[in-house]
């Protein structure tokens, strides 16, 4: 007989279903499901729909955090992590940023003088395409630097492409490699492919005139720490096989454009500052650019421009002056973006800033346009109810992600907004630190443990003093390290590894937070998984978690709730074997009976039971 300790503790041979376990021991993110069967088991009371979606919430947020810490201590000695986070490493790198947007900044004012944006419009009606004629002028200029006059290099840019870069390279050793060759210029390295074993793409580029050819040549195959670089050459004015990022046409609307506008010039503020104060302004100089390209505009262009988007109303005086101002914003926005992008490398609706103009166009190729909804097709053609809902709930979502990303860049976190993005509180860090090398011997003798250090004083104030005076290294490097984690948290565009369940039913690949928004954007900090499990409803990949099926919540099988869960129906089949492969991957109860054989059963044949 089986001891009664052992019935329903967990065997997959027991009676109940078992209790899950606790998901904040695992170290991969559970479905929904399995954090709802966890808490209701082993809560006191009864839990109701809200309740547990914010536990749920809560719980995907300390995950966050805890996935934070783990990627940054897998990651924090590689060499790409370095250079783009670690407080000294990575300035060289910043310092040459800097240097090419002061370079780009000037491009920029003469060209925005000639008038070259004029004409930039980012709006973006009927399907995506390759080239937009309105934006024609902001991606030329983009490309200007690029064009030779030399006939003899006519046909390639003046760029060689390292094909990949192992994540054990540093910079540096690249840089010497490149600063032997005569007209180099400078070199951009692409964010890590976290699917590709953080691998990396350069792009080493030359000045004007360069004869490529004869530099390709001395460059490829090269060896750096015993890897070989292998390049390649790109022709000049290739067609352009990608489409165009497509915001949702939230962005069109007028109180959204004039937010977007407000943001981008915060934006534009905060990037400036950070090129030196002896630096010229350029968003001054695009907003009297726009102010003058307004007042010369004529109102009945304006209105024609802006028609498709706002439609017609019966009132024609008072839908001219909101065409007029609609024009007026856009006008202001899309040269703001221009601006953003073109000088600091940034692409305001993807919230993503680059170190380099060829990492930008290979994350987003320009323009990212905003979508036009006209009223006809709003009209006419019949939409789903479902999935209208299901769009609406996914551009709420993309934008809430898009103004998270930009209030990371325009503001500095306080302690309490860090601690909740899993960034460390250097205060809290310091005193732990102290707390930890002071001795207390007993209520009058406090002793310090710092290295070899043993002085005593009388109390433990006495010895915290002492410790901040006398052992400022140890603070440095609490401040430094601090610094360092909280650059790689505080990046809105950071990589963070994604979930991997270890029972083959939660497996995805790691993926970066700058996702595009047509595959449904995931929630800020989350990394992205998949949530659906056989015979269960589920979530397509990156839907938010307030849109996750709620299992047990007023569903079809069981309308009543979780509180009539002991009389549900019998499972389906498809639910059964879900169970069956939940419970396979418990540990089996040692004994147990493992096979049968009946001793007394006829050796071959049916048996006989005509006397039962």
């Amino acid at each position: 007989m089986m001891n009664a300790p052992m019935v329903n503790q967990g065997w997959a041979g027991s009676v109940d279903r078992f209790t899950p376990v606790d998901p904040a021991q695992l170290d991969y993110l559970v479905p929904f499901k399995h954090f709802f069967e966890f808490t209701r088991r082993t809560s006191a009371r009864r839990i109701d729909d809200e309740d547990m979606q914010k536990r749920f919430a809560q719980y995907k947020e300390k995950f966050a955090v805890r996935l934070l810490a783990q990627f940054f201590a897998a990651n924090k000695d590689k060499e790409w992590f370095q250079d783009k986070y670690h407080p000294t490493i990575s300035v060289p790198r910043l310092e040459d940023i800097k240097v090419r947007r002061r370079r780009y900044l000037k491009e920029f004012l003469e060209e925005l003088e000639r008038g070259d944006y004029d004409r930039v419009n980012y709006d973006k009606d009927g399907p995506t395409t390759t080239q937009n004629d309105d934006d024609e002028p902001a991606e030329a200029a983009a490309s200007a630097e690029f064009n030779d006059d030399d006939a003899a290099n006519a046909e390639y840019e003046t760029r060689l492409v390292i094909k990949t870069v192992p994540p054990t390279i540093a910079r540096e050793k690249i840089m010497e490699m490149c600063n032997k060759i005569e007209g180099f210029d400078y070199l951009s390295l692409s964010e890590p492919g976290p699917n590709k074993k953080f691998h990396r793409i350069g792009w080493i580029n030359f000045k004007q005139g360069t004869d490529m050819k004869k530099v390709f040549e001395l460059m490829d195959n090269q060896k750096v720490d015993d890897f070989v670089f292998h390049l390649a050459m790109n022709r000049k004015n290739m067609t352009q096989t990608r489409s165009p990022r497509i915001a949702p046409d939230v962005t069109n609307t007028t109180e959204r454009l004039q937010k977007d506008l407000e943001q981008a010039k915060e934006v534009a503020l905060a990037l400036e500052s950070l090129l030196g104060e002896d630096t010229q302004e350029g968003l001054k100089a695009v907003e009297l650019r726009a102010q003058k390209v307004i007042s010369e505009h004529k109102p009945e262009e304006a209105k024609g421009a802006t028609a498709a988007a706002a439609g017609e109303s019966e009132d024609g005086k008072v839908e001219e002056e909101e065409s007029v101002d609609r024009w007026n914003l856009k006008k202001s926005l899309d040269m703001t973006i221009a601006y953003l992008r073109r000088v600091h490398m940034y692409c305001y609706y993807c919230a993503l800033e680059c170190d380099s103009a060829e990492e930008l166009s290979r994350k987003c190729c320009d323009p990212h346009c905003r979508t036009i909804t006209s009223a006809a097709a709003a009209t006419d053609e019949a939409v789903d109810p479902k999935q209208a809902a299901k769009t609406e709930r996914g551009v709420a979502q993309w934008v809430k992600n898009l103004d998270q990303k930009i209030a990371l860049k325009i503001h500095t976190p306080d302690d309490r907004e860090l601690k909740r993005l899993g960034g460390r509180v250097l205060q809290t860090e310091i005193d732990d630190y102290v707390k930890a090398h002071v001795l207390k011997e007993h209520e009058s003798k406090y002793k310090c443990q710092v290295g070899e250090c043993s002085k005593a004083f009388k109390g433990f104030d006495y010895v915290e003093k002492h410790i901040l005076s006398k052992h400022p290294e140890e603070i440095e490097r609490i401040k430094a390290e601090v610094e360092y984690y909280n650059n790689y948290v505080c990046d809105p565009n950071h990589i963070i590894p994604s979930t991997v369940n270890h029972n083959n039913n939660n497996n995805t690949q790691m993926m970066p937070m700058n996702m595009p928004f047509a595959g449904g954007q995931q929630p800020f900090m989350m990394p992205h998984q998949n949530m659906r499990m056989s015979g269960l409803p589920a979530a397509v990949p990156g839907t938010p978690w307030d849109q996750i099926p709620r299992i047990g919540f007023g569903s079809s099988e069981n309308p009543a709730g979780w509180a009539n869960a002991a009389r549900r129906p019998r499972p389906t089949p498809a639910s059964a074997a879900m169970m069956d492969l939940e419970e396979s991957l418990l540990p089996k109860d040692p004994r147990q009976v493992k096979s049968y054989v009946d001793l007394d059963a006829p050796a071959e044949g049916d048996s006989n039971i005509s006397f039962y």
